[in-house]
């Protein structure tokens, strides 16, 4: 019997890759929960004429505790992918495309700024959106979660973290609401695995050696510090099977392509670090 996967914000782009390998993977029927009908057109789609026909595809808001629980009812696993988006401020734009007469008038450069827009805040998509679902799982005895987050979560004054900051302080805290939400799922019980990429590149995956590690340590080196999104949609994948990835917590990266061996071996991955990322010395 295929096992019934949830998969959250499938209409990004992180998300959308994990749903279309769920669908060509035997054994897995997965549900794919997005915000609008927009959303819904445009994953299908991406998924083409081969796949889209056979997409479950529901609609929903992941702060909306009825509509999760209708989507996760049955559910045998949960795949996180839904996140704040930031969008850029168009006026900033154009004040960076001055900077040559910005610079010609000893003007400091300026530099692009970002928002969320919609309503679509990091508090309430990343830290109350994410413990909707982590209670909806939990209600529908949810075999494993797998938390699609970020780099970054150690460091307070990461940039990610002024994004959408107002001048009194509030907003903004992406990976702060985020590392919230994970402790949540942590101590909720539920069996899960916190994956948490470096910069995600638009690249294609199977290609890479693949990298985990913990607690940001990969911020500091200068090569390994992103990932294809197709990578992190493949290890998320593979995630909902093994062993070696339950009630962990890990940072993920890759090398450069041609750099390595490519990884095929998603239990040695697993292996080859011990432990989980640790959360007694985070900031709250």
């Amino acid at each position: 019997m295929a096992s019934k996967v949830v998969v959250t914000g499938a209409g990004g782009k992180t998300g959308s890759l994990v749903f279309k390998k769920l669908l060509e993977r035997p054994g897995y029927e997965p549900v794919g929960l997005v915000r609008t009908e927009k959303s819904a057109k445009k994953l299908r789609k991406f998924l083409g004429a081969d796949l889209a026909p056979s997409a479950q595809i529901a609609l929903g808001n992941v702060n909306d505790a009825a509509a999760l629980d209708g989507v996760m009812a049955g559910a045998d696993a949960v795949v996180l992918c839904s996140s704040a988006t930031p969008k850029i401020r168009l006026l900033s734009l154009l004040l960076v495309l001055l900077n040559p007469l910005r610079k010609l008038l000893r003007l400091a450069p300026a530099r692009p700024s970002f928002t969320f827009g919609g309503g679509g805040i990091p508090e309430k998509v990343d830290w109350l959106g994410a413990k909707e679902q982590v209670d909806s799982a939990k209600r529908a005895c949810v075999k494993k979660f797998v938390f699609v987050s970020s780099m970054g979560g150690t460091q307070p004054d990461n940039f990610l973290n002024t994004i959408g900051r107002k001048k009194d302080g509030t907003g903004g805290d992406i990976l702060l609401w985020k590392r919230k939400a994970e402790e949540y799922l942590i101590e909720s019980g539920v069996p899960y695995t916190i994956l948490h990429p470096g910069g995600l590149l638009d690249q294609p995956g199977g290609k890479r050696e693949l990298l985990l590690g913990k607690d940001d340590a990969f911020l500091a080196t200068q090569d390994t510090r992103s990932v294809p999104r197709e990578d992190v949609a493949e290890v998320c994948v593979q995630a909902l099977s093994l062993d070696e990835a339950t009630n962990r917590s890990l940072d993920l990266v890759s090398r450069k392509e041609g750099e390595g061996a490519v990884t095929t071996d998603f239990a040695e991955l697993f292996r080859s670090v011990e432990g989980t990322c640790n959360y007694t010395a985070m900031p709250r």
